[in-house]
């Protein structure tokens, strides 16, 4: 079976410590996080078939140099947030349709196994999706036809919150469980086709970086006539780096010891 391309757009920004002002867990600042979840990234997609451009946003020199020690392509420039999202936009779309694009903000930590499990799952992907069926005692019909495919690598621990429980999709691959989510952040897999079918929305969606929006308007959730399939795995595979974000069931700190030692 054909191994899926994953082009990695990893977005880096050191001179932010977060946007949103939350704590970083284990008393990280910004570059040495940087640093830790690029690195994890990295060892995580060697066996996949990938590229890795960082998309730098006022990088400082050394941050230029840790980069230039890995088989990467960096671009540098002076773009703000919003900007910058909308970069790595015109990026994707210059790859082939059938490749994938990893859009990754720098505060993701990756489990070893991330990439594999990934590609695994984009690999069998046809194998998901429900089709056209009908559900229920009233007979509802819910359209799949074949929806497009998105992949957000951390499973939220807000998802657990009973204001915040919902009925969704479950499927499963060989190796993980990957369960239909409705919001993502900026950071999520999108094959380049898609990206240009959706490319005005995830432009008007970069204005205040806007993800509430771009869930809105690409993710279904019982109907998926016009909109993508999004799903994220059980247990995480990656882990938004604030303390209120770190996924249930995985010893992210354990996980943070392994990569630095590398």
């Amino acid at each position: 079976m054909k191994q899926p391309v994953i082009n990695v757009i990893f977005r880096a920004c050191d001179v932010v410590s977060a946007v949103n002002k939350q704590p970083r867990p284990f008393d990280l600042d910004k570059p040495s996080l940087i640093k830790l979840c690029f690195k994890s990234l990295y060892h995580s997609i060697q066996e996949v078939p990938h590229t890795i451009t960082v998309l730098g946003d006022k990088l400082s020199e050394g941050m230029i140099d840790f980069f230039s020690g890995y088989n990467v392509h960096v671009s540098n420039g002076n773009y703000g947030n919003d900007a910058s999202i909308r970069a790595t936009i015109e990026k994707a779309v210059l790859f082939p349709d059938d490749e994938w694009i990893y859009f990754c903000e720098d505060d993701y930590l990756h489990r070893p196994e991330t990439f594999c499990f990934i590609a695994e799952l984009l690999a069998k992907k046809e194998d998901i999706h429900p089709g056209k069926r009908k559900w229920g005692f009233l007979s509802s019909v819910f359209y799949f036809s074949n929806p497009s495919l998105v992949v957000f690598p951390s499973d939220y621990p807000d998802r657990y919150q009973v204001k915040y429980r919902d009925q969704h999709f479950i499927f499963h691959t060989e190796n993980c469980h990957w369960r239909q989510v409705t919001n993502t952040t900026f950071t999520f897999l999108m094959q380049v086709k898609d990206v240009k079918r959706y490319k005005p929305i995830l432009l008007k969606a970069s204005v205040k970086a806007n993800d509430a929006y771009l869930s809105k308007k690409i993710f279904g959730k019982n109907n998926f006539t016009g909109k993508s399939l999004c799903v994220s795995p059980i247990p995480s595979l990656t882990a938004h780096m604030h303390i209120n974000t770190l996924p249930p069931l995985i010893d992210w700190k354990s996980v943070a010891e392994n990569i630095a030692g590398k």
